[in-house]
């Protein structure tokens, strides 16, 4: 399989957090969106909350942020192979606060890696259109999803 998902600004420990999960990942990407590049950023908290001000109109900062750049899944399933080919500018990406995401991993009673993980199925979820914030119609879905995969993700 392609690489569907690129990590940068990624410390070492994390990046080894990481890597073991990319392959299961990029088939959470694949099954939800189709084959198309994602990148995910990580940043310091004082970036987060810019960004978080900047995008949404909110103060303080965030575990995630997401941004989806590319065609609709409905194009990218038309476009088949020729939507990944060739390419280097990404489907989507998301920007995540470590700081945040160790955390709400106290706060929530998660292992660091799982709370990691939590914050990237869910940032794939909004990638591939769900929402909870804006419009609530397939929030319980997504989090039903959010959780099977982590489980998933998690058991193997």
């Amino acid at each position: 399989m392609e690489e569907l998902l690129r990590f940068f600004e990624v410390p070492e420990e994390v990046e080894k957090i990481l890597s073991p999960y990319k392959k299961k990942l990029s088939e959470i990407i694949e099954k939800e969106i189709g084959r198309v590049l994602i990148h995910f950023i990580f940043v310091d908290t004082e970036t987060i909350a810019e960004m978080n001000r900047d995008y949404r109109g909110k103060e303080g900062p965030t575990d995630v942020l997401t941004f989806v750049y590319g065609n609709s899944h409905e194009e990218v399933e038309n476009l088949g192979e020729k939507a990944f080919e060739n390419t280097t500018e990404p489907y989507a990406e998301g920007y995540i606060c470590l700081d945040i995401v160790k955390k709400n991993a106290e706060e929530y009673n998660n292992t660091f890696e799982k709370e990691l993980l939590t914050v990237v199925v869910h940032s794939i979820l909004h990638m591939a259109g769900y929402d909870h914030e804006y419009d609530a119609t397939n929030a319980e879905e997504m989090f039903q999803k959010q959780e099977m995969y982590l489980r998933k993700l998690l058991s193997e």
